[in-house]
């Protein structure tokens, strides 16, 4: 892949977390569309030295930001988190990271994501593979969800809504090895790309929540759908279902029934 595209996503990873590093304890907390969703002045901070850097080495390139928005009308389009899991962070509960995307049209060519608590670099570039910290890795052997560790975010869903799922959700809990939630997509969809989880799932998130997390998945030999099973399309905001491949059809099975 174009060596510039990478060490600039490398770069503006990390730079990010070394931001959230800086400020994790001491932050001012404010609100978008509820007390629950949460922004942070270092949210917009990373957002902006990112776009900075990005737009600095290629001028005719796109972005698009959770916080500033953006649009995909140029050939290449940067797709940022700046950081995924600022409920965490505002808590300091370590699981949060920066995660950015590069899209050539609407296919992901590659992404990064970077938890600086774990100082874990994850990295995919279309049709190279995924790494972590440089070594190549691949998804969870798990054959059938007997034996899954599912991420999910399902029962969080908006505040009048929360945990009204749980019923119809009880099937698939019964049929898993243990779920988990972390509270950050993108991280969970890294993990599912290093085999810690076998499978993640959520009703919706936006473009900038998945987009690097599905390359780094299929890269490392996994499988990102819809909830229907259709492909995830990075231009609009997507239910997502990511696992190990094997456990794919099985985990849609429930998911429809819920």
């Amino acid at each position: 892949m174009n060596e510039a595209i990478r060490e600039t996503l490398l770069e503006a990873v990390r730079n990010g977390g070394a931001t959230m590093r800086q400020r994790v304890g001491h932050v001012t907390v404010s609100y978008k569309t509820s007390w629950s969703d949460l922004v942070t002045e270092v949210d917009k901070a990373v957002e902006e030295a990112v776009f900075d850097l990005v737009k600095r080495r290629f001028p005719d390139h796109g972005v698009l930001g959770e916080e500033g928005g953006g649009a995909f009308d140029r050939e290449y389009t940067w797709i940022l988190d700046p950081l995924d899991g600022t409920t965490n962070f505002a808590h300091t509960l370590p699981n949060y990271v920066c995660s950015l995307a590069v899209c050539r049209g609407r296919e992901v060519v590659a992404g990064a994501i970077y938890d600086p608590n774990r100082d874990e670099l994850f990295f995919a570039a279309r049709g190279e593979g995924a790494t972590l910290n440089g070594q190549p890795i691949q998804v969870d052997a798990a054959p059938s969800l007997r034996e899954a560790l599912i991420g999910t975010n399902l029962l969080w869903d908006t505040r009048e809504n929360r945990f009204a799922s749980l019923p119809e959700l009880q099937s698939l809990g019964q049929q898993v090895r243990g779920v988990r939630s972390l509270g950050a997509a993108a991280l969970e969809l890294a993990y599912v790309a290093c085999g810690r989880l076998t499978g993640f799932a959520q009703f919706r998130l936006g473009p900038w929540d998945f987009a690097a997390g599905i390359l780094l998945v299929a890269e490392a030999g996994g499988t990102a759908t819809q909830f229907s099973g259709d492909p995830v399309d990075v231009t609009h905001a997507s239910s997502v279902v990511a696992s190990n491949g094997r456990v794919h059809g099985e985990l849609l099975r429930y998911l429809q029934q819920a």
